[in-house]
């Protein structure tokens, strides 16, 4: 039984159906949902009332564009995310998603714009700059960040944001040669720069970590991370700002190595940044990196970056025989999976002495 143009059923199981438009998808198909009740009267109230609810909808979000959402997105999560994450997101929306994307109506938006989206930021033809995939990647991210809140603040469907595929890029990591080359010319060319890249080396911190880091937290042969400095461009303004680290994980106490406790000795000062320049002040991750990019050059060493520190020692302690767990924490990761993912996959010096291990009758 059926009620003619109401799109109100009986079913078989006693139960009343009510049919209603849930969603219109961006090429104008409709799309059902359904409403159930064991009698008519109680199955049409359900029927109008999600009617009413999806004309509300349908009236709040006329004439909304990319930029209304994206905006609306960000300010709703400014508070929820850091700071410096709240900059980046609203740089990647101001820069490169507004000026392609931000006027066109959200109902209109397609696969096929994204994909020239995507196209324009990968051949820049209008700025004449490529960007790389890693960054158009990023700027995906956001996009369907917002998208997705598009959809669950207004039930809209829209089309899903697919990253660019890349192949997995080889992980750096100093060779024994290369570390004993690397650490001779630091210890040759003993300076606050040097020093900082042989703490690095020999703890695995991040740059940031190790430009934030202070001499009060270094206490009782533990280094306390706690705190991350980093530059981001703000309202046009490049700044340096000092915030704890991204992940709880990422504050951690590392127990000060002995290869390096007398010379941490021998640098240590009452209070102020463990590297700082010559009037005190701290040394930014920008200035560190140039230095470290001298330095590297200097021993011949190449395609190595401030980076490939941290994998080096996370690879030796693979070497060494670390439990994945302690290396982990140490590392601040957030979860082992990272740990086993990125370094368990050892050097090939360590693969040889393993291979040597195997013994085969022939």
């Amino acid at each position: 039984m059926s009620r003619r143009g109401e799109n109100i059923y009986k079913r078989k199981d006693g139960r009343w159906e009510a049919r209603y438009v849930k969603e219109i998808s961006v090429d104008g198909k409709k799309i059902y949902g359904s409403v159930y009740a064991h009698s008519y009267q109680e199955v049409k109230c359900k029927q109008l009332e999600m009617v009413s609810n999806n004309a509300k909808i349908s009236t709040k979000r006329v004439g909304l564009i990319v930029d209304d959402i994206m905006y609306e997105w960000i300010c709703a999560n400014k508070h929820s995310i850091k700071y410096s994450t709240y900059v980046k997101y609203k740089t990647i929306i101001e820069k490169h998603i507004s000026p392609f994307l931000g006027n066109i109506q959200v109902n209109l938006l397609s696969s096929k714009i994204i994909s020239k989206f995507i196209e324009n930021k990968l051949s820049c033809k209008h700025s004449g700059r490529a960007l790389s995939v890693t960054t158009v990647n990023n700027i995906l991210v956001v996009l369907g960040m917002g998208l997705e809140y598009a959809e669950n603040e207004y039930k809209i469907n829209l089309p899903k944001v697919q990253l660019i595929k890349q192949p997995k890029k080889e992980m750096r990591v100093l060779t024994i040669f290369e570390q004993k080359t690397l650490v001779n010319y630091l210890i040759n060319h003993m300076d606050n720069y040097s020093f900082g890249i042989l703490f690095a080396l020999c703890t695995g911190i991040r740059i940031g970590e190790l430009c934030a880091l202070q001499w009060s937290d270094i206490v009782d042969g533990k280094i306390k991370i706690t705190k991350t400095m980093q530059r981001i461009n703000k309202n046009g303004k490049s700044i340096i700002l000092i915030t704890e680290p991204k992940t709880d994980k990422s504050k951690r106490i590392i127990p000060v190595p002995p290869v390096i406790n007398k010379l941490i000795v021998k640098k240590r000062k009452a209070n102020g940044y463990v590297i700082h320049q010559e009037n005190n002040k701290f040394i930014e991750p920008r200035l560190m990196q140039k230095k470290f990019a001298q330095i590297v050059n200097a021993c011949g060493l190449q395609d190595v970056h401030f980076h490939t520190l941290r994998h080096t020692f996370a690879t030796r302690c693979v070497e060494a025989g670390f439990d994945i767990k302690t290396l982990s924490e140490i590392l601040g990761h957030t979860d082992v999976k990272t740990t086993l993912n990125r370094y368990v996959h050892s050097s090939f010096e360590l693969k040889q002495k393993n291979m040597n291990k195997l013994k085969f009758v022939i």
